[in-house]
This record gives structure tokens, C-alpha cells and sequence, in this order.
């Protein structure tokens, strides 16, 4: 009987570990990308959320600090316009004086061009409420660089603007609330109410 090598018999043991540990170590470093892009897109979607905010909020300063309308009931602002180009203003007011309405006019072209310099395809609407004589709604629009990924997020984003209150369009006609402040097909959007 001749007796067997017992090291030729494992020959091959050794490569079989190293692939099973290349496999492991190109697994783990696979989740770890995946983990790493989602991060990335969810600091990039609070980014905007937060330019969303910001833009808000200049518009509400804006508001406020134009006197001349400051006791305009909610439904006359001047400050009400639809999702799309607003119209030309008549006067530069950074350059000559403006009363209330040339300056609401000038705030809101000036107020829409950073909304499409700071959120990719950047738009807006106001909107004053029909339950609250008070109060105006500002829906901010913007286009996500994954649709696709934002599906969910918009359906919700959907199903919370179905209970906003009621709201009137541009010309002052009563909405529905869905109907005329509905986030725009493909967008995301920031909606929030405010009282000048």
C-alpha cells in the first residue's frame, strides 16, 4: 500500500479561500457604493428642500417689506400669480421708485429668476386661501434628477396638498385645492402657508 501526500491531497484549498474572500471583500464593497450614492441623493434632495425653505421665506420678506400693501386682503395681493414666467414688471424699482404694485411685480420677476437659477427648473405659485381670509400659499416646484426615486415621495407630496385648504388662482377665481395647487406632474414640491 503506498501512503498518500496528505498536503497533495488539499492542493487547491487555498485559492478556493482567497476567491470566497475576493467575493466577500467585492460584496461588501458594492453596499458600501450603494449606501454611498443613496446618501449623496438624500443630501441632495434636503439641499433643495432647504433652498425651497429659503425661497419661502425671502418671498414672505419681500411681501412684508412692501407697506404699500401691506392691509391688501389675501385674494387682491398683488403678490398672486400662477406657476410659469411672470409677466415683465413695468418699472426697474432697484432703479426708480415704484408704488406697491410695480414693486410686487418686480419682486416676484426678480423672485422667479433665482427660483430657476437655484432649483432646476425652479417655479412657483401664489395663492390665497379660501378657508382663511388671512393667509397665503406659496407651492414651490423643482424636477429631481431621479424621477423615478421620487414616485413615492410625490404621491405623499400629493395626498398632503388634497387636504390643503382651498385656494383661488391669479385671477382670483375660487379652486378646488387639488386642481390649482397641485404639485406639477414630474416635480417635486414645497408647499407652506403663510400671513403677511
Amino acid at each position: 500500500m503506498t501512503q498518500r501526500d496528505p498536503h497533495r491531497l488539499q492542493r487547491g484549498i487555498s485559492l478556493i479561500e482567497a476567491l470566497v474572500a475576493m467575493l466577500v471583500l467585492a460584496l461588501g464593497v458594492l453596499g458600501m457604493a450603494g449606501i454611498q450614492a443613496r446618501t449623496m441623493t438624500s443630501t441632495r434632495v434636503t439641499h433643495l428642500r432647504a433652498e425651497a425653505v429659503r425661497a419661502a421665506e425671502d418671498l414672505l420678506d419681500r411681501i412684508q417689506a412692501n407697506t404699500e400693501i401691506k392691509h391688501v386682503r389675501p385674494n387682491a395681493n398683488p403678490y398672486v400669480t400662477a406657476l410659469g414666467e411672470p409677466p415683465e414688471p413695468e418699472r426697474d424699482c432697484a432703479q426708480a421708485p415704484c408704488n406697491g404694485a410695480q414693486l410686487a411685480a418686480f419682486d416676484l420677476s426678480q423672485w422667479k429668476a433665482q427660483l430657476a437659477r437655484t432649483l432646476p427648473s425652479g417655479d412657483a405659485m401664489v395663492f390665497a386661501s379660501d378657508t382663511d381670509a388671512n393667509q397665503l400659499g406659496i407651492l414651490i416646484s423643482w424636477t429631481e434628477a431621479s424621477a423615478k426615486n421620487e414616485t413615492v415621495a410625490n404621491e405623499a407630496d400629493a395626498a398632503l396638498y388634497s387636504q390643503a385648504v382651498g385656494v383661488r388662482d391669479a385671477t382670483g377665481q375660487a379652486g378646488t385645492g387639488l386642481a390649482t395647487a397641485a404639485c406639477p406632474e414630474g416635480q417635486t414640491c414645497h408647499l407652506v402657508f403663510i400671513r403677511p
